[in-house]
This record gives C-alpha cells, structure tokens and sequence, in this order.
C-alpha cells in the first residue's frame, strides 16, 4: 500500500517542487500597476451609439466660432493626444497653457491643469455654469444654443442624438457624448500594461531598470503613484514660466490658498513619450528635459517649489533607461485615432 500510495503521488510531488523551483523567489508584484475599470457617472452610461457620437462631435469644428477648432485640434492624436504647439491656440489667438492629453483623462478626479473641472463632462464647457474649451471665448467660443440648434438641424446628427439618448440634441447630451468617447481613450494595450499583466518580455531590460528607478532612485513614483502615474494631486515643480502669461498661480486661482501658488496637475504619463511638448506651459520639449530638471531639483529658487522635489544624481545611464521605460507606457492605437466621418 504504502508503494503505491509513493507511485501516485510522487509525479505530483515532483511537479509541485519544479514549479517552486523555478519561480522567481524575488519576483515583483506589479498588480498594483494594472489599470482598473474606467470609472463611469451613473447618470451617463456608456453606449456604443453614444461613443460614437462623441467621436464625431470631438472632431467637428461646427462646435466651434467660425467653425474654425475643434476637441481635436489641440488635443493630436498623433502627439499623444496633447498639443503640437507650446500653448494651445484659440479665437483669442495664443493661451497660456499647454493642451494636456486626453489619454486616460477618464480616470481624473479634476479636470484642467488648475482642476477647477469635477467630470469630463463639465470640462467640455458645453454645461451651464462651466466654462470650458467649447465656450470660453478665447478658446472654441462656440456659442452652446446656437450649437444646439444646428445639430438639431441636420439630420444625421438629430438621428443620432435620438439613438444615443431618445431625444435630440442638448448642451447636456453634447457633453455627455464627448465625455463618453473620452472614456475609452485608455492605453490598455501599451508594452507596460502587457508587462503587468503577465508578459515579461512586453519590455526590454533597460525599461524594466528604467521602472526600478521610477520607483526608487528617480523618485518620480511620488506624484506618478500607481496605478495611474498620477496622485491626482497637484504640485509646484519649479517650472519656470514662459509664454503670453507673465504669471500662472495655477490651482491657487481656484482655492486661494498659499499652499497652491504655483502647483498644477500631476498629468498622467501614458503616451506621454509621444509629447511634442511638456509641462503646464510646454517648457519643455523633450523628455530629456523634463528628466533634467527633476535630476537638477527643479527650481530650488522657487520659494513655493514642493519640497519631495530634490537633485536626483542620475547617471547618464540611468536617464537613458528611464526614457525607455517611459516609451512602454504608449498605447500605439491611441496615436493612430481618425477623424470619423462627420454628418
């Protein structure tokens, strides 16, 4: 009994001790990292119609004064979804900000880099009572009741807010359109999240140091926290202040509190290898400026600079692997977006 009880259970012993054995005894866990479901206002449920619609209002300049900008005009595509200039451009000619990514902006708790939005949709500027890029004047200066009834007067569109919501059009449902087409601008399929989620060789080994750093020596992971690179906090890095505005308080103009002067956003870093431009008021260019002035300390001049920024002493080496890394955080698909096919 007690041969046979060894021959059938010795196979499994043995496979058990294999598994052991060649598992890593110091592997990562990177489940922190994984993207968690997009999250979605219970009054503005996703729908494929509803998508849609969104995608073709984005990228139609009717929406706009003089039919002349649209969502999509400062927000390429092809740059990682953020501006191709320094400063976006509006009716009012140069403004004093960047255009930041739409890339996983589903997952902000505030929208704008002063975050004076709560929603996607409020950020549109298509709701009473949010100034937004449609309205404001020296942006879209689109007029939202005028918008509204041209929509309503062309057929394909009034046949498409009828399918997405069961009415026509309305400044409320122009923004919840877009706001749902925002939603489903996720890097899911960039190398990184093929890496957390299970694929080992979805990245090279110089990013995969690169992320060591990021965690550790860089120090970049204390605003750029898992599992969206962003705290959704804000922060004052020393950035210095160039463009049309002399000075830019930033979340300051919204609180008023001390603390504030001079902190925006943290942005998310999807596609952000992508960028033509980086920072609030596009400083910078390229990501090896941007990693200078974090390994420099940013602005210690800055008497409102956050004291987590500090010299990081990086070696050549290491700035080069942590652009490696940040380039596994672009999702290919989202660079590669069309114009759809507009009514």
């Amino acid at each position: 009994m007690k041969s046979l009880l060894l021959r059938l259970f010795t196979p499994t012993l043995i496979l058990a001790a294999g598994m052991i054995a060649t598992t890593p005894a110091n592997a990562e866990d990177l489940s922190d990292w994984k993207l968690p479901p997009v999250p979605v206002p219970a009054d503005n449920p996703q729908s494929a119609a509803k998508v849609a619609l969104g995608h073709q209002l984005a990228f139609d300049t009717r929406l706009s004064k003089n039919d002349s900008i649209s969502c999509a005009g400062c927000h390429l595509p092809f740059a990682g979804g953020g501006g191709h200039t320094p400063r976006a451009f509006g009716q009012g000619g140069e403004l004093g900000r960047w255009a930041p990514s739409w890339v996983n902006a589903a997952y902000y708790t505030s929208l704008f880099w002063d975050g004076r939005a709560a929603s996607l949709e409020e950020q549109t500027g298509a709701l009473p009572d949010h100034m937004g890029p449609i309205s404001a004047p020296g942006e879209m200066g689109g007029h939202i009741a005028a918008i509204v009834k041209r929509l309503n007067r062309i057929p394909a569109y009034k046949k498409e807010f009828n399918k997405a919501f069961g009415e026509d059009a309305t400044r409320q449902n122009i923004a919840k359109a877009i706001a749902a087409y925002e939603r489903t601008l996720i890097a899911s399929k960039s190398p990184f999240q093929r890496y957390v989620n299970g694929d080992s060789k979805a990245i090279s080994a110089a990013a995969k140091r690169g992320f060591a750093l990021f965690q550790g020596k860089a120090a970049c992971v204390a605003c750029h926290s898992a599992p969206l690179f962003t705290d959704n906090a804000f922060h004052n890095i020393g950035v210095p202040q160039v463009g049309p505005l002399k000075e830019d308080l930033g979340r300051y103009a919204v609180t008023k509190d001390d603390a504030d002067k001079g902190a925006f956003k943290t942005p998310s870093l999807y596609n952000s290898a992508s960028f033509a431009f980086f920072m609030h008021d596009g400083a910078m260019s390229t990501m090896k400026q941007v990693i200078e002035h974090y390994n420099k300390g940013g602005n210690p001049k800055d008497a409102h600079q956050d004291a987590i920024i500090q010299p990081l002493k990086l070696t050549r080496k290491e700035k080069s692997d942590l652009i490696s890394f940040m380039k596994t955080l672009t999702d290919k698909r989202l660079n590669h977006i069309h114009r759809p096919w507009l009514p």
